[in-house]
């Protein structure tokens, strides 16, 4: 029998990880806070950009492992139910530090001692972990945008983190065809390793361009055609970024 895990929120991230998830065999539960936001989570792990049609159309999954994968998605509104009987839960909720509280909380309250990650993009495990009674179970793994494509994965553990737990991301990344790093939290910055370089290289982009040095078109093609970057930082701003 597959195993049961549990992925909170089903947003971009959310999706894409519960997508690759189920199709690495697991069977995957995505909670979201309403049927309707239920519904467009489904559809967007189906439909949506690098959903599981996009994979069968470019020839990296067939009709039957498709449907397969969705054998073993179910959407629910139901923390509880969503939760109960899982190896580990994975956060992807919205990326404000008080609403992955409020989460944390709530998890806090229907799980037992399996594993919980967040895929915050750069919040202090420390302060995620806060929210619940044993921080001990509490670790990030941050994958990268969009999911099915990107093969990074950040581990990060607080001092409080069991190995057991670290243990068992790297494991689940290796699982999946991920590559990961882990790293120790940092409590006072925002950003763990590729946000943090993607940050510095954003804001000295910015002062090129006020500066009068270079459009933002010119820097973007700088970058990209000298460093090889698929995309410059200007064409790839507003994704989520909260930079210090």
């Amino acid at each position: 029998m597959a195993q049961a895990v549990a992925v909170i929120g089903g947003g971009i991230m959310g999706s894409g990880i519960a997508q690759v998830l189920a199709r690495h065999g697991y069977e995957v539960r995505v909670r979201e806070i309403s049927e309707e936001l239920a519904e467009k989570a489904r559809d967007r792990l189906v439909s949506g950009s690098f959903g599981l049609d996009d994979a069968v159309d470019g020839g990296h999954l067939t009709p039957d492992e498709r449907d397969a994968t969705l054998d073993r998605l179910t959407f629910t509104t139901d923390l509880e139910a969503a939760t109960q009987g899982t190896e580990f839960v994975i956060e992807a909720v919205t990326e404000k530090l008080a609403v992955k509280g409020k989460v944390f909380r709530e998890l806090d309250a229907v799980t037992d001692d399996q594993p919980l990650y967040s895929n915050t993009s750069g919040f202090s495990v420390t302060a995620i972990a806060n929210a619940v009674s044993d921080p001990s179970r509490v670790a990030v793994t941050h994958f990268f945008n969009p999911v099915p494509v990107m093969s990074l994965v950040e581990i990060v553990r607080a001092p409080e983190t069991d190995d057991a737990v670290i243990e068992r991301a790297t494991e689940l990344a290796d699982e999946l065809d991920k590559t990961a790093v882990v790293i120790d939290d940092d409590p006072g910055s925002y950003g763990f390793i590729a946000n943090r370089c993607y940050g510095a290289m954003r804001r000295e982009a910015q002062r090129i361009v006020d500066e009068g040095i270079a459009t933002e078109e010119q820097v973007d093609t700088a970058l990209e055609e000298g460093y090889n970057l698929p995309v410059g930082p200007f064409s790839l701003r507003g994704i989520g970024e909260e930079w210090d």
